[in-house]
């Protein structure tokens, strides 16, 4: 099959080789101004955002506080009803300590029954976009005030999202994570802060509202904590933390749509601070925001030694505002340029899964160093990352989507301009990368939360454990001590067909097109650590730098080495045939995404699918018919015309014959003719004063004429049927078994005249046809040539 079929029309109208020849052409130097190599800083959010710390100034082993210690806060039991969030807080208004604006109305319900409770809408039909909260416009954010005696909630930084707190007992706060921008939920990640605690003070925490059914927090993950002060007086940075941890279903039901009554799920933890007056984070895993990346790329910028491996260029603006960054890491030398093999990494299209974004950071690190296995990369690779595809999503604290609102990483196989540019205009610049050379490797980094280690999915069409897709992933296994190759499967599925490794695995024909992804826990009930996110990307380049060296074998002095791709297909057909089942999938949850009716009121038209224009189209007729209906009287009386004659009109591909008049109707007014049936009605249901006609009775009086036609046809033509041949009368030629000759003729009662050529079948010339028959038949049969 042909792949161009896959292709939209936006992704097909530009030359996916002159996009990638313009983004990689470099500027004349100018010899007036210094070469500026550092990125300006410039996170731009939907709301201000406050600093944070200078997370992970060095990376440090620490010890897991794994040990079960006991909790005297007694549990409060909860009965099992069908309420939603937005009844839990008229329940305990009372109890609010802490909401992320001060101007939200938390009890506000909407005109229709779409009251998402943790929901921020934000409109991009103007220049600058606004958020929304429940109709109403977002303009300033300020902290809740609260009692110097109680502890302080704060999420108002970058990937914060905390979205409200409320006391429910002494040492014991029920919290709500905001949903993804512009959908109605996506709560997984969370990220806060809290001040003022006492030291030895212990608190359980209640996140209300999680979206996935399972989670390894039930096998043994423990929240990431970061203190200030421990960090200030010992210098550790990110650890785990926390005991009595568990992860059930809630009794919340969530608000999409309230007939299914599905439920949310809860995590329940404990924390004792260890410090009077200390700032301490908790979050889903070790977060890596936005401004992480821009610091860590203008670290390597401003080193002499790396940044002559190393060049940027800003891919595309983001929806809100930011940018999307694309490296380049080759050698400078000429030498084999041409014959140099295209590497592709690709990270955070999910910005709740900042691991990926460790473990890009260390094949970055890795590739612009002295290393000997880095060098050779360089000199045999040109690499081509696209280190955060989705930074909107990363600063405002969502878990899954973009600020449009989809998940990134199921638009690949069409994806917009204007929603999703990242997307866009990435898929492009592989393209057209894959045109100026061959592409050896494509990797998607992700986080996978409900499965331990790390593991790979990749595309293979065949079941067989002896395939050249999976030979990678077993080499990676190999020299990666945090990799598990039976996690691993090899499947197409319909699920995940808009997927980037799916998508581009079908239209560059590449064999290793994998997700790699990376457990939030770790492996066999072990934590892992930053610093082993840093090495699972190190062992990538590892493995890679074995097959580089395996396929430029014929440009080298090296035949007589093992080769290592024969190898892992030894050892693969060793291996049993498995199902590759894909038990734990962190597949999207659709349901969470807005409806079209909302979306066409976010976004400009530009941006709207063929599925939201019909839609609009259709609230146009609706609102016309509104207006031309000014009074219900009028609208009672044509409906009851329209109901009466879609009562006698059948429909058009029916087989339904009306009654002969041998047989006693059911209906009296099939008696009546066709037309003075209709005046008929019009004398019964013409009030006195003038009434507009609705388009849709006439139409449907119309359909209903044109069906007593077709009848009329249909039953001339089984009344002739004896007498006349079944084949085309159209076509006049010798092969046919009639062929009619029509003649113009003076006589009234004989206005056309069917002459017989010849009748195949027998005894069919004998029978006689009169002049009215003859005139039906022509009538009838579809013919447009009588005078």
């Amino acid at each position: 099959m042909n792949s161009n079929n896959n292709y939209n029309n936006d992704s097909s109208s530009e030359d996916d080789l002159q996009v990638y020849e313009t983004l990689t052409k470099v500027a004349p130097p100018n010899e007036l101004l210094p070469r500026k190599l550092t990125i300006d800083i410039d996170v731009k959010s939907l709301y201000p955002l406050k600093p944070l710390p200078q997370f992970c100034k060095t990376y440090m082993t620490f010890f897991e506080e794994s040990l079960q210690r006991e909790c005297s806060i007694p549990d409060i039991q909860v009965t099992d009803e069908n309420r939603t969030l937005l009844d839990y807080y008229e329940e305990n208004k009372q109890n609010l300590v802490y909401k992320r604006f001060d101007q939200l109305d938390l009890g506000k319900r909407t005109s229709n029954d779409r009251t998402y409770f943790a929901s921020l809408l934000a409109n991009f039909k103007r220049t600058q976009p606004r958020v929304f909260f429940r109709g109403e416009a977002l303009f300033d954010q300020k902290l809740t005030p609260c009692p110097s005696d109680q502890i302080q909630f704060d999420s108002n930084f970058e990937s914060g999202n905390l979205f409200c707190a409320f006391k429910k007992a002494e040492n014991v706060y029920d919290l709500i994570i905001q949903n993804d921008i512009n959908t109605r939920g996506n709560t997984q990640w969370f990220f806060f802060s809290i001040t003022g605690a006492k030291a030895g003070q212990t608190i359980q925490f209640n996140i209300l509202n999680h979206l996935k059914t399972g989670s390894l927090f039930n096998e043994g993950l423990q929240p990431a904590v970061y203190s200030v002060k421990e960090n200030q007086l010992v210098g550790t940075e990110w650890c785990r933390d926390g005991f009595n941890i568990s992860y059930f279903k809630s009794v919340f039901m969530k608000e999409y749509p309230l007939s299914l009554k599905k439920k949310y799920y809860q995590l329940r933890f404990h924390y004792t601070f260890k410090h009077e007056g200390d700032k301490v984070y908790f979050a889903h895993s070790f977060p890596y925001t936005y401004t992480n990346l821009l610091e860590f790329l203008n670290t390597l910028l401003e080193d002499q030694e790396r940044n002559q491996y190393l060049s940027r260029k800003v891919l595309c603006t983001t929806l809100g505002g930011n940018t999307c960054e694309v490296l380049t890491i080759t050698s400078n030398s000429l030498q084999k340029r041409a014959f140099r093999k295209g590497v592709v990494f690709l990270a955070r299209q999910h910005p709740g899964e900042p691991q990926a974004s460790y473990v890009m950071q260390g094949i970055i690190d890795f590739l612009t160093s002295n290393n000997p296995q880095a060098e050779y990369l360089r000199q045999n690779c040109i690499f081509k990352i696209f280190p955060m595809m989705n930074s909107d999503g990363v600063v405002n604290g969502n878990y899954r989507c973009g600020l449009e609102g989809s998940d990134l990483n199921r638009r690949w196989k069409k994806p917009n301009k204007y929603l999703h540019p990242s997307v866009y205009y990435a898929k492009k610049y592989i393209k057209g990368f894959s045109k100026e050379r061959q592409i050896l490797l494509v990797v998607d980094l992700h986080g996978h939360s409900r499965k331990q280690s790390s593991f790979v999915y990749g595309c293979a069409y065949s079941s067989q454990v002896k395939t050249i897709e999976r030979v990678f992933a077993l080499l990676m296994s190999k020299v990666n001590p945090f990799m598990d190759y039976s996690s691993c499967t090899f499947r197409v599925e319909s699920a995940k067909d808009k997927t980037a490794r799916i998508q581009l695995w079908r239209e560059l024909k590449i064999n290793w097109v994998y997700t790699y992804e990376c457990s939030f826990y770790g492996q066999q009930k072990k934590h892992y650590q930053i610093k082993d996110y840093l090495n699972c990307g190190v062992s990538i380049c590892n493995a890679l730098s074995q097959i580089v060296k395996d396929t430029s074998k014929e440009f080298t002095n090296q035949a007589n080495q093992p080769d290592i791709q024969q190898q892992m297909l030894e050892e693969l057909g060793k291996m049993p045939q498995t199902d590759d089942q894909d038990i734990g999938s962190d597949s999207s949850q659709s349901e969470a995404e807005l409806s079209d009716d909302e979306l066409v009121q976010l976004f400009q038209p530009k941006t709207y699918s063929i599925k939201q224009k019909n839609l609009l189209k259709q609230q146009e007729t609706n609102n016309k018919k509104k207006l031309q209906q000014p009074n219900s009287n009028l609208k009672s009386t044509i409906a009851s015309q329209k109901a009466s004659i879609l009562q006698e009109s059948p429909s058009k591909n029916s087989e339904q014959k009306p009654p002969m008049s041998s047989q006693k109707p059911k209906n009296p007014l099939y008696r009546i003719q066709a037309p003075l049936r209709v005046r008929q009605l019009d004398q019964v249901k013409q009030p006195e004063t003038p009434l507009m006609v609705d388009k849709s009775v006439q139409t449907d009086d119309w359909m209903y004429r044109q069906w007593l036609i077709q009848m009329g046809k249909l039953k001339k033509q089984q009344e002739f049927q004896s007498f006349t041949p079944t084949r085309n009368i159209y076509k006049s030629s010798s092969q046919s078994v009639t062929r009619f000759i029509v003649k113009n003729s003076t006589m009234k009662n004989d206005r056309g005249r069917v002459d017989s050529i010849s009748l195949m079948a027998s005894g069919l010339q004998n029978k006689l046809i009169s002049s009215s028959q003859q005139r039906q038949m022509m009538r009838y049969s579809g013919s447009n040539f009588m005078s």
